[in-house]
């Protein structure tokens, strides 16, 4: 083989490499980095369930740094901020989640949660609303609505809601 052509055939496997390198290392990093946000997660859940709220929070704030466009996060950090009484805070996160994931209709019963928490029930009631127009073979969608109308005082509207979920859980199992 000539000088010229080993030269040439150096080359191809030079680029060949390079070429798997950027093909391969964005998927190795983006593993490593799907690891460290799912162990952020787990701690996260962990301070949760032992009522450390605002531990959970900075987990899931190093969690949405790590990987920004994980709607997952920004609802389990609204759950978050919401138990420890940051409501302007979970609301944000909760209107985040909805702008990345706007057909999950459990992003706006989480939404109408903090809502309720905050003491907005028309806000409240608006998302429940759109849980349903979402899934409204869910349940949960239901329960929440009754919810919202038992603080609205409205009592037969939360009864009507209350049977209708419990008929849709009979009809899940």
């Amino acid at each position: 083989m000539s000088p010229k052509c080993v030269g040439r055939a150096i080359n191809a496997i030079t680029s060949a490499l390079a070429m798997s390198l950027l093909v391969f290392t964005p998927l190795v990093l983006a593993d490593a980095n799907d690891k460290a946000v799912d162990d952020l997660v787990r701690q996260a859940s962990t301070a949760q369930m032992k009522g450390a709220p605002d531990d959970a929070i900075s987990l899931l704030r190093k969690a949405i740094d790590l990987a920004p466009t994980r709607a997952d996060l920004y609802l389990l950090r609204s759950r978050a901020r919401d138990s420890a009484g940051k409501f302007e805070g979970a609301l944000e996160d909760a209107s985040k989640y909805i702008e990345l994931e706007p057909d999950d209709a459990y992003g706006y019963l989480n939404r109408a949660r903090v809502y309720l928490s905050m003491e907005k029930t028309q806000a409240a009631l608006d998302d429940a609303n759109k849980a349903i127009q979402l899934a409204p073979d869910e349940p949960d969608a239901y329960y929440r609505r009754a919810d919202i109308y038992t603080d609205m005082n409205k009592g037969a509207e939360a009864k009507a809601d209350e049977k209708k979920a419990e008929e849709l859980d009979r009809k899940a199992r």
